[in-house]
């Protein structure tokens, strides 16, 4: 009874806060591509492997395409200015340029991102539209960390930092639908300002700092905006 009871109760707090118009909270997707911003002496960190020293391999890593996905919840104080919450899963990592085989190789870095930080919307070009800015900090939580080839692929969690630091900044625009929720698409990017590599990687002389673009599409349940 007890149970049916909170549950209850949380469905009526969910519902009165979805009914003011400062407030939304929905689902979001991302499709992006990313990188590590990599400098050093050993910039392969493929020892564990044998391949170390290899000299028909550049270990410039390249452009890799990631999903995502999480939740996000929107409050504004005035009609342009609030702040927003988002958490979920990220995928992050690189892909080797150039190497001896037709399958490059590739990093492939799997994390739980919590992104706060302020957002601005105004006026867009159609009735109802509104144009956005976001800029916020990430925390990026490492929860598995792989080197992929086309044969398999080794665990490498220990060459990388569990926690990582982010500026995110996001600029799009807010659809409304169904004169209550909109459909909000986002241009963003991602840098991390802390060292990614830890262990055996940290001890040869690797840094890198995650770098990530994307567009994110989210569906936000709510009241519409004060109209202006």
């Amino acid at each position: 009874m007890k149970k049916i009871i909170f549950v209850m109760a949380a469905i009526v707090l969910f519902n009165s806060a979805i009914a003011q118009s400062k407030f939304r909270l929905g689902v979001a997707y991302n499709l992006s591509a990313s990188t590590i911003m990599s400098s050093g002496s050993n910039m392969s960190g493929m020892g564990s492997s044998g391949m170390m020293n290899n000299s028909q391999m550049n270990a410039d890593l390249g452009w890799k395409l990631n999903p995502g996905a999480g939740v996000r919840a929107e409050y504004f104080f005035t009609d342009k200015w609030g702040i927003y919450l988002q958490t979920g899963y990220q995928q992050r990592g690189g892909i080797y340029k150039d190497y001896m085989d037709d399958y490059k190789p590739r990093y492939r870095l799997n994390y739980w991102d919590v992104n706060l930080g302020a957002q601005f919307r105004t006026k867009g070009i159609m009735k109802g539209h509104q144009f956005i800015t976001n800029l916020g900090i990430t925390q990026h939580t490492l929860l598995s960390a792989n080197r992929v080839y086309d044969t398999g692929s080794d665990n490498i969690a220990d060459e990388f930092n569990v926690n990582d630091i982010g500026v995110f900044l996001g600029i799009g625009g807010n659809i409304p639908m169904f004169e209550k929720d909109i459909f909000q698409v986002l241009l963003f990017g991602n840098y991390s300002v802390t060292q990614m590599y830890s262990g055996n990687f940290e001890m040869n002389g690797m840094m890198g700092k995650n770098l990530l673009f994307g567009i994110q599409l989210s569906y936000l349940i709510g009241k519409p905006a004060t109209k202006e």
